[in-house]
């Protein structure tokens, strides 16, 4: 990699004048563009259910309506019947059958006045998982425990001992970081609203940031003299020094790899 500037025009145009390690990161600026496009694409054309940062596409069977998809590299399913049972399948773990029923006194004491809140109770086949209110509020919804307190708040810790990671509850309590909370139970019963992976935004930016990078290398002695001409005279005569040419590669590096941080954030 040379640092030093050329002056004497190379054949081919102006790619032709441009070093190996330019033509290189246009190659990859472009592979990049177009890899992301399509993965993008294919990521906003398959909707589901979002579940812990993964998509489980919904299909209708005898069974009910199944949403299945990889997650943390297993296979997970929730099963939604017509009587709104759930039951959700990870591996060859199964959590549930979830059943919920109304219950207007469950609703929390000075709430039940207001007519926004719906008392629930959920179990886990005999079990009560939770009795409260339930409250949608501009597309959310929000649990509230019979006291009065928010639901689902809870606040887990991570330890690594001879038998692996364990999640801890903040009463020290080991929990399943797979089974389904309450909330989201309660969506699957009401019918969830299916999103999909893919922020476009990022990916514009990303696309922006190659587009930046391209010209920049494709015009860096054009946009040096511009630059200049708004400082002193006869600026086209100017020729870049080592410490121009070096900025100009750590950018064409840098800027890449922020591109790249860009479209796989967008994906997550």
């Amino acid at each position: 990699m040379s640092f030093s500037p050329q002056t004497r025009p190379a054949p081919g145009g102006r790619l032709g004048r441009l070093g190996r390690y330019q033509k290189g990161v246009l190659l990859l600026l472009g592979a990049m563009t177009l890899l992301f496009t399509a993965l993008y694409l294919a990521a906003a054309a398959r909707k589901g259910f979002l579940y812990q940062n993964a998509i489980l596409a919904p299909a209708q069977t005898d069974a009910g309506v199944v949403y299945a998809g990889r997650l943390r590299g297993g296979q997970a399913r929730f099963t939604v019947s017509a009587d709104r049972t759930v039951t959700f399948q990870y591996g060859g773990q199964t959590y549930g059958p979830y059943t919920a029923r109304e219950d207007p006194s469950a609703v929390p004491q000075g709430h039940e006045a207001s007519g926004y809140m719906t008392g629930v109770e959920l179990f886990c086949g005999g079990e009560l998982l939770f009795r409260g209110g339930v409250l949608d509020l501009d597309g959310r919804r929000w649990l509230y425990n019979a006291d009065g307190s928010l639901a689902d708040a809870v606040t887990v810790t991570v330890t690594y001992g001879n038998q692996g990671a364990v999640v801890l509850d903040e009463d020290g309590h080991s929990i399943d970081p797979m089974e389904p909370s309450a909330s989201v139970i309660l969506d699957l019963m009401a019918g969830p609203a299916l999103t999909h992976k893919g922020v476009w935004p990022l990916w514009a930016c990303g696309v922006l940031l190659c587009a930046l990078t391209a010209v920049s290398i494709l015009f860096a002695d054009e946009l040096f003299r511009l630059e200049l001409a708004l400082q002193i005279r006869d600026a086209d005569r100017a020729q870049p020094s080592g410490w121009e040419i070096a900025g100009r590669y750590l950018s064409w590096t840098v800027l890449p790899a922020v591109a790249l941080a860009v479209f796989v954030a967008g994906l997550k």
